[in-house]
Protein backbone atom coordinates (compact mmCIF):
# COMPACT_ATOMS: atom_id res chain seq x y z
CA UNK A 1 0.00 0.00 0.00
CA UNK A 2 1.37 3.54 -0.90
CA UNK A 3 2.08 5.95 1.73
CA UNK A 4 -0.24 8.42 0.62
CA UNK A 5 -3.05 6.14 0.21
CA UNK A 6 -2.74 5.03 3.96
CA UNK A 7 -1.97 8.66 4.86
CA UNK A 8 -5.75 8.77 3.42
CA UNK A 9 -7.00 5.92 5.27
CA UNK A 10 -6.11 7.12 8.66
CA UNK A 11 -7.32 10.97 7.63
CA UNK A 12 -11.20 9.56 6.88
CA UNK A 13 -10.70 7.87 9.76
CA UNK A 14 -10.27 10.60 12.00
CA UNK A 15 -12.77 12.78 10.39
CA UNK A 16 -15.19 9.34 10.50
CA UNK A 17 -14.41 9.54 14.85
CA UNK A 18 -14.73 12.93 15.27
CA UNK A 19 -17.96 13.16 13.22
CA UNK A 20 -19.38 10.32 15.36
CA UNK A 21 -17.96 11.04 18.43
CA UNK A 22 -16.19 7.65 18.50
CA UNK A 23 -13.23 6.43 20.77
CA UNK A 24 -9.39 6.02 19.49
CA UNK A 25 -8.94 9.78 17.79
CA UNK A 26 -6.20 9.88 20.14
CA UNK A 27 -4.24 6.95 18.62
CA UNK A 28 -5.44 8.09 14.93
CA UNK A 29 -3.76 11.53 15.53
CA UNK A 30 -0.98 9.73 16.73
CA UNK A 31 0.12 7.59 14.18
CA UNK A 32 -0.74 10.91 11.55
CA UNK A 33 1.86 12.99 14.23
CA UNK A 34 4.48 10.23 13.27
CA UNK A 35 3.84 9.90 9.89
CA UNK A 36 4.34 13.68 9.77
CA UNK A 37 1.00 14.20 8.20
CA UNK A 38 -0.93 17.50 7.99
CA UNK A 39 -4.52 17.22 9.90
CA UNK A 40 -7.06 19.81 8.60
CA UNK A 41 -9.79 20.85 10.95
CA UNK A 42 -12.78 18.68 10.34
CA UNK A 43 -16.23 20.27 8.85
CA UNK A 44 -19.25 18.90 10.27
CA UNK A 45 -21.40 16.37 8.92
CA UNK A 46 -23.83 17.35 6.00
CA UNK A 47 -27.08 18.55 7.97
CA UNK A 48 -29.75 16.51 7.96
CA UNK A 49 -32.81 19.22 6.59
CA UNK A 50 -30.37 19.40 3.07
CA UNK A 51 -32.26 17.92 0.20
CA UNK A 52 -30.68 15.65 -1.86
CA UNK A 53 -28.95 17.17 -4.82
CA UNK A 54 -31.56 18.12 -6.99
CA UNK A 55 -34.69 17.50 -5.19
CA UNK A 56 -34.96 21.27 -5.78
CA UNK A 57 -35.06 21.67 -8.79
CA UNK A 58 -37.84 18.66 -9.42
CA UNK A 59 -39.96 19.79 -7.37
CA UNK A 60 -39.84 23.20 -8.53
CA UNK A 61 -40.08 21.91 -12.09
CA UNK A 62 -43.06 19.90 -11.04
CA UNK A 63 -45.16 22.55 -9.20
CA UNK A 64 -44.49 24.80 -12.71
CA UNK A 65 -45.57 22.12 -14.52
CA UNK A 66 -49.66 22.85 -14.17
CA UNK A 67 -48.70 26.16 -15.36
CA UNK A 68 -47.17 29.85 -13.80
CA UNK A 69 -46.77 30.40 -10.20
CA UNK A 70 -45.62 33.77 -7.99
CA UNK A 71 -42.90 32.72 -5.94
CA UNK A 72 -44.85 32.28 -3.36
CA UNK A 73 -46.82 29.82 -4.67
CA UNK A 74 -44.09 27.93 -5.38
CA UNK A 75 -42.64 28.14 -1.76
CA UNK A 76 -45.77 26.17 -0.56
CA UNK A 77 -45.72 24.05 -3.10
CA UNK A 78 -42.32 22.95 -2.45
CA UNK A 79 -42.40 23.23 1.36
CA UNK A 80 -44.88 20.10 1.51
CA UNK A 81 -41.97 18.23 0.66
CA UNK A 82 -39.65 19.66 3.48
CA UNK A 83 -41.77 19.95 6.19
CA UNK A 84 -39.02 20.65 8.76
CA UNK A 85 -38.18 23.64 6.98
CA UNK A 86 -39.39 27.35 8.80
CA UNK A 87 -41.19 29.40 6.09
CA UNK A 88 -38.30 31.57 5.99
CA UNK A 89 -35.65 29.04 5.42
CA UNK A 90 -38.00 27.25 2.32
CA UNK A 91 -38.66 30.57 0.84
CA UNK A 92 -34.27 31.28 0.84
CA UNK A 93 -33.75 27.81 -0.80
CA UNK A 94 -37.02 27.86 -3.45
CA UNK A 95 -35.16 31.33 -4.56
CA UNK A 96 -32.09 30.19 -4.35
CA UNK A 97 -32.89 27.07 -7.05
CA UNK A 98 -34.89 29.27 -8.98
CA UNK A 99 -32.66 31.43 -9.75
CA UNK A 100 -30.36 28.78 -11.12
CA UNK A 101 -32.96 27.07 -12.59
CA UNK A 102 -33.33 30.87 -14.77
CA UNK A 103 -29.08 30.60 -15.50
CA UNK A 104 -29.42 27.51 -17.21
CA UNK A 105 -32.75 28.45 -19.30
CA UNK A 106 -34.90 25.75 -17.53
CA UNK A 107 -37.42 28.38 -15.98
CA UNK A 108 -38.32 32.19 -16.83
CA UNK A 109 -39.64 35.02 -15.02
CA UNK A 110 -42.55 37.36 -16.71
CA UNK A 111 -45.32 39.60 -15.36
CA UNK A 112 -48.69 38.68 -14.93
CA UNK A 113 -52.06 40.24 -14.14
CA UNK A 114 -50.88 39.70 -9.95
CA UNK A 115 -47.55 40.48 -10.24
CA UNK A 116 -43.88 38.17 -10.88
CA UNK A 117 -44.91 34.69 -11.99
CA UNK A 118 -42.27 31.94 -12.78
CA UNK A 119 -43.12 29.35 -15.76
CA UNK A 120 -41.49 26.73 -17.54
CA UNK A 121 -39.29 28.00 -20.39
CA UNK A 122 -41.24 27.42 -23.29
CA UNK A 123 -44.61 27.58 -21.92
CA UNK A 124 -47.44 29.41 -22.58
Amino acid sequence: MQDKSIDGALLALRKQIIRGDLDGLAHVEALLTLRGVHMPAVLPAKRKDVAGKGHMAIWIMQALADGPLPFRGVVDRVATHRPELDYKAACSRTGQALNKLMHKGRIVRVRGLDGWMWKLAGQR
